[in-house]
């Protein structure tokens, strides 16, 4: 099973060159205007981060339940969940009937704040840093984020945005190289082929209890 998942996960990251920015080549920044949109979009890697690190501070007094209503407002704002949400199901999605749709969209969401509320939950004087922008070769930006330790070590953020309604918001992270769509789409991709749409609802369900106890 898992070295099928590997196979999945390098086929979907061939794939996703091709249809979202996110692995699309960087260009040159040569306007005031790609200068200001490269801006726009660090200010929502800024905000996300300035969520997580208040929540890290704070992990022990909120506990699990006030990570998450306080992380919920902004990874909403910030992310485009809906979007991200139809492309990990690929073409499985046309498939679906409208309240399966919102179904999913809704767990999803659920499920992406939980997995930050859990994981973000401690602080030992880690600090962010924003590392580099660049516009896409497809019209969407990439902004580089490092998360740093005490002890200097470090963990490196990269993100695509892409404009929906005349705001950047995020469509992809890749964390130390790994890209956490294209490994979502492989594995639902699995889960939906032998599960069944209900079959993976239940398990992606399943992961937001785990994480909530």
């Amino acid at each position: 099973m898992k070295q099928i998942l590997i196979k999945a996960i390098l086929i979907v990251s061939i794939g996703i060159i091709s249809i979202i920015p996110s692995l699309s080549l960087a260009v040159k920044c040569q306007s005031k205007n790609c200068s200001e949109e490269m801006r726009s979009a660090s200010s929502a890697i800024e905000s996300l981060n300035t969520a997580l690190l208040s929540v890290m501070k704070k992990s022990k007094e909120l506990g699990f339940e006030g990570r998450y209503q306080q992380l919920l407002p902004v990874i909403t704002q910030e992310f485009d969940l809906p979007f991200i949400a139809r492309y990990t199901l690929s073409s499985s999605w046309k498939n679906l009937n409208h309240e399966q749709r919102e179904q999913f969209i809704k767990t999803f969401q659920e499920l992406s704040i939980t997995d930050y509320a859990s994981h973000f939950s401690d602080y030992s004087g880690q600090r962010f840093s924003i590392e580099e922008e660049s516009p896409l070769l497809r019209g969407g930006m990439r902004v580089q984020s490092k998360l740093i330790d005490s002890s200097g070590s470090s963990v490196i953020f990269n993100y695509t945005l892409r404009k929906s309604n005349n705001q950047w918001r995020i469509v992809n992270v890749v964390a130390d190289g790994v890209s956490d769509l294209a490994v979502k789409r492989a594995e639902y991709h699995q889960l939906i082929k032998a599960e069944g749409f209900d079959g993976l609802l239940a398990k992606l369900k399943e992961k937001i209890a785990r994480h909530q106890n």
